[in-house]
Order: C-alpha cells, then sequence, then structure tokens
C-alpha cells in the first residue's frame, strides 16, 4: 500500500509539473487563480489547516502556518507506517512549502473577487529566493459559522495557459459539429467507416496479443482497486484530494462548474485522447515496449481512486460508471496494443515491414479515437443525469 499511494504521488508530481514554470525555486502550486466554485471540503482539512470566524485573521494564519511547514521529501515517505503517509498527502497537495527563505508581507492583504458568496480567497505579496517576486493566494469557504482554509500557495491558474481554449464556447461547438459528422460517417460507407473495419481486422489478426494486453492492463487496473479499496479509512480524504486537486489542474473542476455540455465533452476528450492516449501512441512507435512499461503502473495507480470510492460510496453508485470505464480503459488499451502490433509486425517482417507495421497502430489510435468520442459524451450524459 505505501507503494501505491508513492505512485499517485509521482502521478501528480508529474501532473503538475507540466503546469508551471521551469522556474529551479519553483515549488508545485497549490491555489488557483479563479474563483472556488462548489467547495466540498474534506474532514482532512480542518485538521490541516486553520479555521476561525474571522476570514481575515484566518487567512493570516493559514500563510503564518504555512511559512512555518517544513519541507517534506517524498522519498522520506516510504519509511512512513500507511496512516503517517497518508496524514502527509493533503499538506503537499494543498500547501506544499514554500521554498526556505520565502518572505510574504502579511500586511499587504488584499481581496480576491469571487463569485460565490461562501467563498473568501485574500492575496499577499511575496518574495521567493533569489529576490524573485510573487503572489501568495489563501482561499476559504464558509461552513456555518466558520471560515475554513482549504488551501495556500503560490498563484497559478487553474487551467494551463495551453488549455484556455478549451473554455471558448467556439471550441465546443466546433467539437460538437465534428462529433456529428463522425457519427454520420460511421453510420454510412465512408473512408472513415472503412478504416475503422481496418482497425477491427487488425485486432482479429493479433486477437491473442490484443487479449494478453486486456488481461494485463485489465488485471493491474484490478490490482488498484483493490489496493485502493484496502487501504484504511484514514487514507480516503488523502487519495480524494489528490484526484481532486489533480483533475483542478487538467481543467476538468472549472468544466463541470460552469455546467456547460459541450465545455466539459471537449475537455474529457482533450484530457483522454489528446493527452493521455497519444502519449502513450508515441511511446508505441518506439517497438512497443516503453508503452507497457508505462501502462502498467498508471492503470494500477488510476484504479486506486476507484477502490476508495467503491469503500466510500458501495458499488450500487459506481454501476453507470462501469461502462465508462470500460470504454475508456478498452480505447487506451488498444493503443497499448498497437505499439505490441508494431514490434510483432518488425520482428515477422523485418524493417520491410515498417510501413504496414505504423498502418496497425495508426488505426489502432483511431479506433481509440471513436471509442473516447463516445466515451466524452456519455459521461457528460452521467454528469447531468446525476
Amino acid at each position: 500500500m505505501r507503494s501505491a499511494l508513492f505512485v499517485i504521488l509521482l502521478m501528480l508530481s508529474h501532473a503538475l509539473a507540466q503546469e508551471t514554470p521551469t522556474d529551479p525555486n519553483a515549488t508545485p502550486p497549490a491555489v488557483a487563480d479563479t474563483p472556488l466554485e462548489g467547495v466540498v471540503v474534506p474532514e482532512a482539512i480542518g485538521d490541516l489547516l486553520p479555521s476561525g470566524p474571522d476570514p481575515e485573521a484566518v487567512a493570516d494564519e493559514t500563510v503564518e502556518a504555512w511559512l512555518a511547514r517544513p519541507a517534506v521529501v517524498l522519498t522520506d515517505l516510504l519509511g512512513m507506517e500507511t496512516e503517517a503517509m497518508c496524514a502527509e498527502l493533503p499538506g503537499m497537495v494543498l500547501a506544499p512549502p514554500p521554498p526556505a527563505g520565502t518572505r510574504v508581507n502579511i500586511e499587504d492583504r488584499r481581496p480576491a473577487e469571487v463569485d460565490d458568496t461562501e467563498a473568501r480567497s485574500f492575496t499577499y505579496s511575496a518574495v521567493r529566493p533569489g529576490d524573485q517576486l510573487d503572489v501568495v493566494r489563501v482561499e476559504l469557504v464558509r461552513d456555518g459559522d466558520v471560515w475554513q482554509a482549504v488551501s495556500v500557495g503560490f498563484r497559478v491558474a487553474r487551467v494551463a495557459p495551453g488549455r484556455a481554449w478549451l473554455a471558448d464556447p467556439a471550441t465546443g461547438a466546433i467539437f460538437l459539429a465534428l462529433s456529428l459528422l463522425v457519427l454520420v460517417l460511421l453510420v454510412r460507407p465512408s473512408p472513415a467507416r472503412r478504416s475503422v473495419g481496418r482497425a477491427i481486422g487488425f485486432v482479429r489478426e493479433h486477437r491473442r496479443l490484443v487479449a494478453g494486453t486486456m488481461i494485463v492492463l485489465y488485471g493491474a487496473f484490478a490490482i488498484g482497486v483493490w489496493s485502493g479499496a484496502a487501504l484504511p479509512p484514514a487514507c480516503e480524504d488523502a487519495v480524494l484530494i489528490v484526484l481532486g486537486q489533480a483533475l483542478g489542474q487538467v481543467g476538468a473542476t472549472s468544466a463541470l462548474a460552469s455546467g456547460e455540455p459541450m465545455r466539459l465533452a471537449v475537455t474529457i476528450f482533450y484530457q483522454n485522447f489528446g493527452v493521455v492516449t497519444l502519449l502513450l501512441f508515441w511511446l508505441g512507435l518506439l517497438f512497443g515496449v516503453p508503452a507497457y512499461l508505462l501502462a502498467i503502473p498508471q492503470f494500477f495507480a488510476n484504479g486506486l481512486p476507484f477502490g476508495v470510492l467503491y469503500e466510500a460510496t458501495g458499488p450500487l453508485a459506481l454501476l453507470g460508471t462501469i461502462l465508462l470505464i470500460v470504454i475508456e480503459l478498452t480505447a487506451y488499451f488498444l493503443v497499448v496494443a498497437g505499439g505490441g502490433m508494431l514490434l510483432v509486425t518488425l520482428i515477422r517482417n523485418g524493417f520491410g515491414g515498417f510501413s504496414l507495421a505504423i498502418r496497425k497502430i495508426t488505426h489502432m489510435l483511431l479506433l481509440a479515437g471513436v471509442l473516447l468520442l463516445v466515451g466524452a459524451w456519455y459521461e457528460v450524459g452521467l454528469i447531468l443525469l446525476s
């Protein structure tokens, strides 16, 4: 279980690193530069961050406590007991300690604009080591008469600048039009339909390879689910906080809060296909092996939150998501299997079969794209119905 949590940390660190500057003094961000929307406060936060009736005093106390927090080295967590490790996770995500020597001007507290009347946010001028100017932001939510700090850290955008286009209504409209076009092309004779047919033919040709890939990767995911369900209750909040923060960093949280189906669909599809699937595709082009080496631990780690949710909500509450999980995982695993097809084809035919090998993995990418397109709209439907 320790190794499972460590994998989650590594994945989170990788995801956050893609959203932050490459400044050597930078730390993983914990705060977004957008208003809080629909915040749910896990119980663990109350033990981690200050609370009180005066939001300004709570914000000041939160910054002071943040500056006093000692740094935690990831490798040190491996020597901890599971529950002790879980106790450290929320702090690493919601309030990662600043670099040594960071200074914050507590007197320079300024309210930040927040649309939600149940939330408050304050910013403070700060200086990183090396006299680098920055801004620290504290976010709070109200629980009755008490204001609870929910995050503190250097201010960053919740959605990375490279993803801002996902929130554009025009992007959602174009995605809807393309989805309808794909539907039309697949239900009537067309080059797209013939390409999907060829992809299915490649799957049949390599059915033992594909079946073996599915068994291994679904097995890794199932072990992850089992490991998540076996975590002690004290770890549930920690895992959910990590998951929630990761979703916020890729724009899923803000897309969900917007209530716009097309924005939500395009965000889901971009993350699932444009990020995860394409990464597996590029790794598959390297003779297949790197794709398998990444996929096994990645999908094991992806199963952990589902195990936690299973324990927290029970199996009936997750029934609606089973089909979605099958659609998305099958799409990912087909691309990994495409890397295996490439390798097997080259072994059989030598480099004279390179063109055929490329066609096989490319058709797996096409088939995965169709599945994830269906999955994106199905997930939007599940969310709207719930």
